[in-house]
């Protein structure tokens, strides 16, 4: 109920506008009366909070308080004119399996969010892949790293300040990055054009690193050479030591080559990967080495003597550790059906809780989680003099103390990356300032020493106790370039935490999946494409609503500009379009079915006039596509020929190699494979199961004898010609999995949409469209 002009003139006689407190009085004033008038308990807010959400708590709201929410229809107004705002400005794009904005375009808004920032620039992309509603979906993510994003209070892991460039299904694989970025690499032109006062950097989880930097099978750390990012070297190299002694006076370059990087614009320098992600693998890793010595026959030979067996160190470990809160202080070191130790799974909180010491007199309430898991035998300090003396470490100790001491260098290691270095203000500069140039930034050097013993010691105990094969890349990464990063980069290793992404990726989705169904509603919206646009909404409010007007103004004008650009080419496109319909022999208003299949016939024929052919930047014959060889290769041409020629032939073309079909444990792969096979289509035949699988999964089977026409006519044959002659056979006995295209953009009604009878609105908005024809069918009926 709106107040009356009675209640205002009541007000106004309260408080004089010459009074200081005349706006308090009257804001007091107009608010008791509201509430007499409306009155709302703590119940009714409970009911609304417990039961409604979004769109329906508003329209809640609009019944307790009536006449002050603005109305369903200005709402919806307002949503449409943001929608057109968002398509203008952002322009969101489909690719394979998901949607991505212009990302030059959602920095220049972002520069009307941040308008404080300084004349250069840094930006970090960053990526990840989650299990989200029953599926994989990566996203691709920008933020920016500047120091005065620190000045202003403001947070770098702040999932609300990490904005969503990307989204799209499945794996963050080779395969999926490639199909969705490969094609049209819009963050690659974004990085190629940008001004040098901009500064890109990457950071990710080794998985995602090694998949953008280079294909399959290259980086890896089970091959010889693709464990390291940075520097080209094999395993043998872990063991390699300075002049002095020292690993970490060995300055391990960074120059490794990756010409099939998808961000080849962002140098090797500016690749910096999650210390949170470093940490907890190297404590999977250190806490599973000591699970397996337990396990191992030395171990075992010199439990025979004693009363302690394998089984009470796996209890009081699983003891020490669930004192901590682990697991919910149900911690279990995993055995399979064999009894034998299984890879042990950690988060962050989890790797610090195990890692870091006990607060200050808790000792004997969170005890040593080596106490009475790691004997106290002594060992012998086998390291060279020079290293004794730098590590101050004595002749011999316990193996209990060289564990203690691996696991306090990793953790203090951690500890000073983690935390923020504090900045210190410079001479003549007015305390409290805003502008980064009037402070120091960066490690001090005393970290950087603390930095480098501490990795000393980890690097050399690890080796003495576990040899220098259980170094993992985690390890000798943070071993070797840690303190490069610290002294080199102008950005805190801090800042290149993936955490706030992945909870930003997290609560988007969670969002989203709160207001709908998993898989998107009856109406199959796409969930990405809303959180691109739910981006827009809160980006659009947070800028008109800040402090700084002149900012808020010019991003007014900036979107007024973009949104009249696209109207007027929107009615180019689509004057262009019917043009080029009209020529086809589209007809506009088809009156028979004969008609409309010809529509569809010239709508087919305009999009294959329009579409636009991906070419690889290397022109061969089989750029861009991967093979998987089975069976064994006939001969050609007289010679023979084996896996290995073929798989040469293949890559003299342009053409990859895979040994197998991607598996589905992390995401089905959206890109199509060619499996080459030899089936002679005799009856009894055994079909092998890579076979059956590839047509699940919709890959092109063919046999041998395609490779070689192609290479032959030099033209990549059609697959159709080349199928063995059991194929349909095959086909008709197993059941085809749905393709990605199908699952998540193909608009079809589910069949329980089918089976529910339709709803009352919907049977009530046609009732009203029947009367609203026949209405004009008698005006026109009047009017003839």
């Amino acid at each position: 109920m709106l107040l009356t002009a009675d209640d205002v003139v009541s007000v106004l006689q309260k408080a004089s506008e010459k009074s200081k407190k005349g706006a308090k009085i009257v804001k007091e004033s107009i608010s008791t009366l509201y509430k007499t008038r409306n009155p709302i308990n703590a119940a009714d807010v409970i009911h609304c909070r417990e039961n409604f959400s979004g769109t329906r708590l508003m329209n809640q709201m609009r019944k307790l308080v009536p006449d002050i929410l603005p109305s369903r229809g200005e709402e919806s107004k307002a949503v449409a004119k943001l929608t057109e705002e968002f398509l203008a400005v952002l322009l969101p794009r489909r690719i394979s399996t998901g949607w991505f904005i212009d990302p030059a375009r959602l920095l220049e808004v972002l520069l009307f969010r941040y308008p404080f920032l300084e004349e250069e620039i840094h930006a970090k992309i960053q990526g990840d892949a989650a299990k989200m509603g029953g599926r994989h979906l990566t996203y691709i993510g920008l933020s920016f790293l500047n120091n005065e994003i620190k000045l202003r209070g403001l947070s770098y892991q702040n999932p609300k300040e990490i904005y969503p460039v990307a989204l799209f299904y499945e794996s963050d694989s080779r395969d999926n990055l490639e199909e969705n970025l490969g094609k049209n690499n819009f963050m690659e032109r974004l990085l190629a054009e940008a001004p040098p006062h901009m500064k890109f950097y990457l950071s990710g989880d080794e998985m995602f690193l090694q998949s953008v930097l280079s294909g399959p099978g290259v980086l890896s750390p089970l091959t010889e050479t693709g464990w390291n990012i940075y520097y080209e070297c094999n395993k043998e190299y872990k063991k390699s030591v300075g002049p002095s002694g020292l690993r970490t006076d060995l300055e391990v370059p960074i120059n490794r080559s990756h010409p099939e990087s998808l961000f080849p614009s962002i140098p090797l320098t500016h690749i910096v990967p999650c210390i949170l992600h470093w940490f907890s693998r190297c404590a999977e890793k250190l806490l599973m080495l000591e699970v397996e010595n337990m396990f191992s026959l030395a171990n075992k030979s010199a439990q025979v003597s004693g009363t302690t067996t394998v089984d009470d160190l796996i209890k009081n470990l699983e003891s020490n550790i669930s004192l901590r809160g682990v697991h919910q202080g149900n911690f279990r070191v995993p055995l399979d059906k064999n009894g034998k130790p299984e890879k042990i799974s950690l988060n962050k909180d989890d790797a610090i809780a195990i890692f870091s010491p006990p607060p200050a007199g808790k000792d004997q309430e969170y005890p040593n989680v080596l106490t009475h898991v790691v004997p106290p035998a002594k060992m012998v300090n086998s390291l060279p003099e020079r290293v004794k003396e730098f590590l101050k470490l004595d002749d011999s100790f316990t193996e209990f103390t060289c564990v203690s001491l691996i696991w306090e260098s990793m953790y203090k290691m951690f500890q000073i990356v983690q935390k923020e270095p504090e900045n210190s203000l410079r001479e003549n500069a007015t305390c409290g300032s805003l502008r980064p140039s009037d402070y120091r930034w960066g490690y001090s050097e005393e970290q950087k020493q603390e930095y480098k013993y501490h990795a000393e010691r980890l690097y050399q105990l690890v080796c003495l106790r576990y040899s220098w094969k259980n170094l993992t890349p985690y390890m000798i990464k943070f071993i070797d370039y840690g303190l490069h990063f610290m002294s080199h980069l102008d950005i805190p290793m801090c800042r290149f935490s993936t955490e706030g992404g992945e909870h930003s990726h997290y609560d988007r989705n969670c969002f989203y999946y709160h207001h709908t169904t998993r898989n998107g509603g009856r109406n199959s919206y796409d969930p990405n494409f809303a959180q691109f646009s739910t981006l827009w909404k809160r980006l659009s409010y947070e800028i008109y609503n800040g402090d700084d007007k002149s900012a808020s103004d010019a991003f007014k004008s900036h979107v007024a500009t973009h949104v009249a650009a696209y109207k007027i080419q929107r009615c180019f496109r689509m004057y262009h379009i019917r043009n080029k319909l009209r020529k086809t022999g589209y007809t506009e208003s088809p009156e028979n079915a004969e008609e409309r299949r010809g529509n569809l016939e010239s709508l087919s024929k305009l999009a294959s006039e329009t579409s636009v052919n991906v070419i690889s930047k290397s022109g061969k014959l089989f750029s861009g596509k991967s093979f998987i060889l089975t069976g064994n290769v006939p001969k050609h041409c007289g010679s023979k020929m084996t896996h290995q020629t073929v798989a040469k032939l293949i890559e003299d073309w342009g053409g990859k190699v895979r040994k197998n079909i991607p598996g589905t444990s992390k995401g089905q792969s959206t890109k199509k494979y060619v499996l080459l096979t030899n089936l002679s289509g005799k009856t009894g035949q055994k079909i092998p199961g890579i076979i059956k699988d590839a047509l699940r999964r919709h890959f092109p089977v063919v046999d041998y004898q395609f490779l070689y026409d192609s290479v032959a006519c030099k033209k990549v044959q059609p697959y159709a010609v080349y199928h063995p002659p059991n194929v349909e056979d095959i086909k008709r006995k197993i059941s085809v999995l749905p393709t990605l295209q199908q699952v998540h953009f193909r608009k079809k009604f589910r069949m329980i949409s089918l089976l529910k009878e339709p709803r009352k609105s919907k049977i009530l908005k046609e009732n009203v469209v029947k009367v609203a024809k026949k209405c004009c069918s008698v005006l026109r009926h009047n009017e003839a």
